[in-house]
Parts: structure tokens; sequence; C-alpha cells
């Protein structure tokens, strides 16, 4: 019988002697409190444990490795090996990047086993037999590798338990003494029940009999834990405790946030990583902007006249076509309304009645030739020339064509006609770019930017297009100053279209210390904080809340969060964040 029993045993048998004195009100309110208190403390208590038995912390929770494992690296080699019921698995990897090593010579050493692993290529690993591992103990292994020009020498320790060792339980407590409990709490609240009888020879008041029907849920209470709560020394949790068992390839996000992911998960998912080292890298500016043609390798093309569209020489351009300098691409046809027509009509007959006076005066002036000034003769002739030029010009001008021609060379960026559309008077028709010579405007509220600028690059953008600084505007547009960007001269190729919006990173003249690294690297956690995962371990990933700046196109310079020597994972960090 524990302990609390006897407490509240003693407090029925000191009931009725309290209650001959003259202070049994008082007495009767203390019992009941103090009956009221040990049921609590009885019922809620937390499980009493004996020497040996700590419940400070709770179990740890397994990472699902559970088959024996030994892990090995040095500067350039990273091995993981995986003991089975039939083999020895060694995972190899560069240790910097985490790029697999096929194909290479691995011999094994420990003790007097020596072997040389072999490679299977459909699973990337080397395996040996398992026969030398067998026996329960710690192995030291001494792996040799050789892949190429590069050999290197890696130790570590595997340990194989003894699946038939099993931790020591002391005995609970047995059933026949919480039923010896019962009996003897009912033995106790029977004869307190007595002796409270013979001594007031009366039935208890409502207060008395509430203050032993507490005591005795006290004494049941505290006997139903007997059996589980309370131990003696040396006592674990037995089955409460043990750890889950696994194959020790399941991937599973730890209680500390960090995440345990197998060799062959990371071959699966494609994980790679980057060791990064502390530099002077140049403080960086985002600005937004958008992609402008080049003014000196783009053109438009519009028609001076209203009229109809006709197709050219070789067709209407499509978008995408490559044309030349000076290339017709169109034509447009002159249209006018019916009383531009008639006037044009009207004007023409006028100047062809004209020009018929005006010849047979030069005639008549002709035949008296050396009778009349040479002077008159030749002014008359002039006047037959001048109308009929007039005439050619008015009666031409009602169906005239104009050509579109391309003003440089380039693609064709922007084709708005088909064949036989109607158009007005500088309407835009096509626009050419020089897909190599495209420029790009952004803007700056810092008027001192312009002169600390050392290089720029479009950012979000494969290949990082590099951009070269021209000059900024000294006129405000929208309360921000313009900023020209060219891209390199060089580059025939560009993912870019004009009027793409596009942010612009820009370099400065002033350095920082921080670490280079992929912008593929950093991500968002939970609480939408930049983050990266480094590889701690063969195994083994954790995340780094960090502070970073863009450093060029691709890249981010990060100033806090990052040591030397950290290995972060440029690729697959969003897939590494995905496991629980």
């Amino acid at each position: 019988m524990n302990a609390m029993n006897s407490k509240t045993a003693a407090l029925i048998f000191i009931y009725p002697l309290l209650r001959t004195t003259g202070q049994w009100i008082y007495a009767q309110a203390a019992i009941f409190f103090i009956a009221f208190l040990l049921f609590l403390i009885v019922v809620f208590q937390p499980s009493w444990a004996g020497p040996g038995d700590d419940h400070g912390n709770a179990p740890a929770t397994s990472t699902g490795v559970s088959m024996p494992r030994f892990t090995a690296h040095s500067d350039l080699f990273e091995a993981v090996g995986v003991l089975s019921a039939n083999e020895l698995s060694i995972t190899l990897d560069r240790y910097s990047t985490n790029d697999p090593v096929l194909k290479a010579k691995v011999e094994l050493e420990s003790g007097d086993f020596k072997a040389i692993a072999e490679f299977h290529a459909d699973h990337g690993d080397y395996s040996l037999p398992s026969a030398a591992f067998k026996k329960p103990g710690t192995y030291a292994i001494v792996l040799t590798v050789t892949a190429g020009e590069q050999t290197d020498l890696l130790t570590g320790e595997l340990v194989v338990p003894d699946p038939e060792a099993q931790p020591a339980h002391d005995e609970k407590t047995r059933p026949w003494q919480r039923w010896l409990g019962y009996l003897a709490g009912a033995m106790l609240l029977v004869i307190g029940w007595v002796w409270a009888l013979r001594k007031r020879k009366a039935v208890f008041s409502m207060h008395s009999n509430a203050t032993l029907l507490i005591a005795a849920c006290a004494i049941f209470a505290s006997n139903l834990t007997t059996n589980d709560a309370l131990a003696g020394p040396g006592h674990d949790h037995g089955a409460q405790e043990a750890a889950p068992t696994g194959n020790g390839n399941t991937p599973k996000r730890q209680l500390d946030g960090s995440v345990y992911l197998p060799k062959p998960s990371q071959r699966q998912l494609q994980i790679r990583t980057e060791m990064v080292e502390e530099k002077s890298l140049p403080k960086s500016i985002e600005l937004m902007g958008r992609v402008i043609a080049d003014a000196n390798a783009g053109g438009k093309v519009q028609p001076t006249q209203p009229g109809r569209i006709e197709a050219g020489p070789r067709g209407l351009p499509t978008l995408g076509q490559a044309v030349r300098k000076g290339e017709v691409l169109a034509f447009v046809r002159a249209s006018s309304s019916a009383i531009e027509r008639a006037n044009q009509q009207s004007q023409t007959s006028e100047l062809r009645n004209n020009l018929i006076l005006a010849k047979k005066r030069a005639a008549r002036l002709e035949q008296l030739e050396g009778t009349v000034p040479q002077k008159d003769i030749e002014a008359a002739r002039l006047d037959v020339t001048s109308l009929e030029q007039r005439a050619a010009a008015v009666g031409g001008s009602i169906l005239a064509t104009e050509a579109l021609v391309a003003p440089v060379s380039g693609v064709i960026a922007a084709a708005n006609v088909v064949a036989g559309q109607v158009v007005d008077a500088r309407e835009l028709l096509f626009e050419i770019v020089d897909p190599s010579r495209l420029s790009v405007e952004a803007s700056s509220f810092d008027a001192a930017l312009t002169s600390n600028i050392a290089s720029a690059s479009i950012a979000g953008v494969q290949g990082n297009v590099a951009l070269q600084f021209s000059g900024g505007g000294r006129t405000l547009r929208e309360g921000a100053i313009p900023l020209l960007f060219r891209t390199l001269p060089g580059k025939d190729a560009f993912p870019l279209s004009v009027n793409q919006p596009v942010k612009v990173i820009v370099q400065t003249k002033e350095m920082v210390k921080g670490f280079a690294v992929p912008i593929a690297a950093v991500i968002k956690n939970a609480s939408n904080q930049d983050m990266v995962w480094v590889h701690t371990g063969a195994e083994i990933f954790v995340p780094r809340t960090i502070r970073a700046m863009a450093l060029s196109g691709n890249t981010v310079s990060v100033v806090d969060g990052l040591k030397a020597g950290d290995r972060v994972v440029t690729q697959g960090a969003p897939l590494v964040n995905q496991v629980r």
C-alpha cells in the first residue's frame, strides 16, 4: 500500500477525536480541505518513479535510421555505408558538390577483412558482402577511393548492435498489491465510521458524510494509480518509449527543424551543394526597368499618306522575319474621297485645255520667227513644258503608290497590317529591332547613383544578361531619374523582348563582406524569411535564416547567416524544404 493511503487513513482516525472537542467545526473544515486537496493531488499527479528513471525529457523522435551505418568524408569525397542482411552498400559522392562519383575503385579494409567493392550502374552504388560484419560490435572502416587521377583515404566506424540485447525492466506493481490496497482502504473506512458512531451515538451530519466520502475517493483513486504511475528503481516505460523502427531510407523532418535525407533520396532529387567562402563583394541595388529598342539599331515603318496596303516583292513581312536595310516591305496605294477625285479630275481637265492653248500659241510664234522677239517664242515653249508637267503630276496623284522600305536591318518585332487594309498617315505598320542591340531604361531616386555604378545585369534571365551603363537623364520623369543601359555587343541572342519589365541589378563601387550563392539556393521559410539549406552531415540538412542582397542576375550576396566552409544546397533546395 502506498504512502497516500496511510495519510488518508490517519485523517479518518483523527477526525472522531477532534469531533469530541469543542473545536470540531474548525477540525471538520480543515479535514474537508485536506481531503479534497489530497484527492486532487492523487487524481492529477504526474507519474512517479524510483531511482534510475528520468521523466524529465520526452523520448526522442526517431529519425528512421535503424540499419547500421557509417559515414566518412575527406576534402574530396564523402561516403555512406548501409549494412543490410545481404550486403554492405556504399554511396560515394563529391564532398563539396554532392555530385555522384561513379565507376571509381573503392577498396574497403576492416581488421583482417579487405575487399574491392563492386559498382552497380543501375543504383550508382558500390557493394560488398555483409558476412564479415554479422557479429555485433564496432568495426573500424578504412576506404581507399581512386577516381580518375584522384586518390583519397576515408575512415569511419560501423556499429552493429546486438539484436538480442534488451533493456532490463523492474517489475511493476502486481495486481494483488492493488487489490490489497483496496481492501485496506475499505477496512480503514469502516473502522473510522464505527469509531465515530460509538463516540457520537448518532448519525453523521451532512458535512461529516461529505468528508468521509471524499477521503474514501482519495483512497481508491490513489490505488488506481498504483499499478502504472509508481514504479521501483530502474524502471522505464518499455514499449511506450521504444523508438519506431524503419529501413533507414525514409526522408524525415526532425524535431529541431533539420531534415534527414538518405543518400538514395538525394540521388533521386538531384541535390547539389556548393562550399561557400567569404569574399569582398560589391554592394548592389535593385532597380525596376523595361526593355526598349536601341535608337541606332531599331526603326519604325509609317506611311506618309492614307491608302490601301499592297504586298511587297516578298509578300507582307511576318513576325520574326529578318529584313535588310532598304528592302521594300509593302506598298500603300493612295485613296481619296469622291469630292477629292472630282477636284483632281477638274484640275486635270483645266490643265489639259491650258496646255492645248499654250501649244497653239507657241506654234504661231514659231511661224513668225524673225519678226517677233525670240524671248516671246522661248516663253511660249516654257509654258507648254510647265503645263505638261503639272498635268502629269495632278493626273498621277489620283492613283499614287508609296513604297514602304526598312530603315535598318533586323527582325520584324511588330506587324500590324494585312493585304487590302486601309491605313492612315503616320500609322505604325512595322517595327524592326536588332535582338543583339537592345537597351534597358531603369528609374532611380538617388541622383548620386549615376556616378557610383560599376556594372549592371538583369535579374531573373537565364544566361545572366550583362548591361553597360550609357548615362542618366537630368530631367526627372515621374519623380525619378531615368538611367539607360545597353546590352553588351557580341551577343546575337537574348531572351528579352521590347517593353518587357525587368529587374536591373546595379553593382556599385562600394564593397561588403559576404558569401556569393546562386539565387536558386534562397527560398522562403514559414515566416516568409530568406533561408538556405546547409549540408551539415552526409544525410543531414539544416535550415539557416540569412540576410541577402542581390549580387547579379543569378547570384545573391549573403551577408549574415553563413560561415566559411558551409555546404549550401544550390540545386533542389525547394524539394528539401518540402520534406515533412
